[in-house]
């Protein structure tokens, strides 16, 4: 299979005429690609493409599926639904036949418009509009007939313990702190998550998956994680990763780590409280929020590693930022609790 073959299926699938093709993501000997294609008129619609006969990626089924047609239904029906609302966000381009899911061959393809803007910058302007547009879309509330979002504690918290469980046996002795750490978090969470608020959340909040559109608005993209969960996760995930600014060298430690500071935190605080206030027990729950993400991808990456045997400097680099996530985690809570606090 080629690119030439793949876009020749999606151009009919969409009645697509473009001026111009490139792939962006992924590559057709994967499971996944992405084309960008520029339309005569200058519009440009984003195809990404998945192979139906595999497993959905370990990381996102923590909306409850192994299923690339369940879990591509469901972040279809997500910015379909937010959509209906009129809220910022990447539309849905349907098929030819008016089906918001293609099938091109062995690939299902989901198609959305491209938002034009700059990349979100570390000033507390552009992240306070980064908080906004996460404030303003948990205050829609919950949807009916969207798809868990990749992290929905209902399904990733068992997924996540069941794997620490098994690689228990298997653990290298400097690797058990952390792992007591994950359980924690994960444990912590299935006992407080349950009683918390839930909406649509975006999933992987951070500068890197926004843009700034020129009209005083930031406006979220890369919808993959997004769905129905709890707004605490989404919101504490990105209390931490509005830390990294995008367009780093990926080799760099300023890519990954995080360095604590409180103007980042308190930008992004004062721009989600402008549409939402959290509730009690969600202030309660704020730092098994911040630490959940790195729990339950420490999950996988510790499955990965000690099952599958996957090793190397990758690993290292993904266990090191886990760490970072870990180490910070506590304190970044603690500023964003005091600020709170004022507000």
């Amino acid at each position: 299979m080629t690119d030439a073959a793949v876009v020749g299926r999606i151009l009919r699938e969409y009645r697509l005429d473009p001026a111009s093709v490139r792939r962006f993501h992924g590559s057709v000997s994967g499971t996944e690609v992405g084309y960008r294609m520029r339309e005569p008129n200058g519009d440009v619609v984003l195809v990404r493409a998945y192979r139906c006969e595999v497993l959905l990626a370990p990381h996102f089924r923590g909306c409850g599926t192994a299923s690339v047609t369940d879990w591509l239904q469901g972040r279809a029906a997500t910015l379909d639904w937010l959509a209906a609302q009129g809220y910022p966000a990447p539309r849905v381009v349907a098929t030819r036949t008016g089906d918001l899911i293609g099938v091109a061959g062995a690939w299902l393809t989901l198609a959305t418009t491209y938002i034009p803007g700059r990349a979100v910058s570390s000033g507390g302007g552009r992240l306070g509009l980064l908080g906004a547009a996460l404030g303003r879309l948990h205050a829609l509330g919950p949807a009916a007939g969207v798809g868990l979002a990749s992290w929905h504690p209902a399904a990733a918290v068992p997924a996540a313990l069941g794997r620490l469980d098994a690689v228990a046996p298997l653990l290298p002795g400097e690797w058990r702190p952390l792992h007591a750490q994950f359980r924690s978090t994960l444990l912590a969470a299935r006992d407080a998550f349950a009683r918390l608020p839930v909406a649509v959340v975006h999933g992987d909040a951070w500068p890197g998956n926004a843009v700034a559109t020129g009209v005083g608005e930031v406006v979220l993209i890369d919808w993959e994680n997004g769905g129905l969960g709890l707004p605490i996760v989404d919101l504490g995930y990105c209390l931490l990763e509005c830390h990294l600014d995008a367009g780093l060298p990926a080799g760099s430690p300023q890519a990954w780590r995080i360095s604590l500071d409180p103007g980042r935190i308190a930008a992004v605080l004062d721009g989600y409280t402008r549409w939402r206030r959290l509730d009690d027990a969600e202030r309660a729950a704020l730092a098994e929020g911040i630490r959940f993400a790195a729990a339950y991808i420490g999950a996988i990456h510790f499955e990965q590693a000690l099952l599958g045997g996957v090793a190397g400097p990758a690993m290292d680099a993904r266990l090191g930022r886990l760490r970072n996530r870990v180490a910070v985690s506590q304190a970044v809570a603690d500023l964003a609790a005091r600020h709170l606090a004022t507000r």
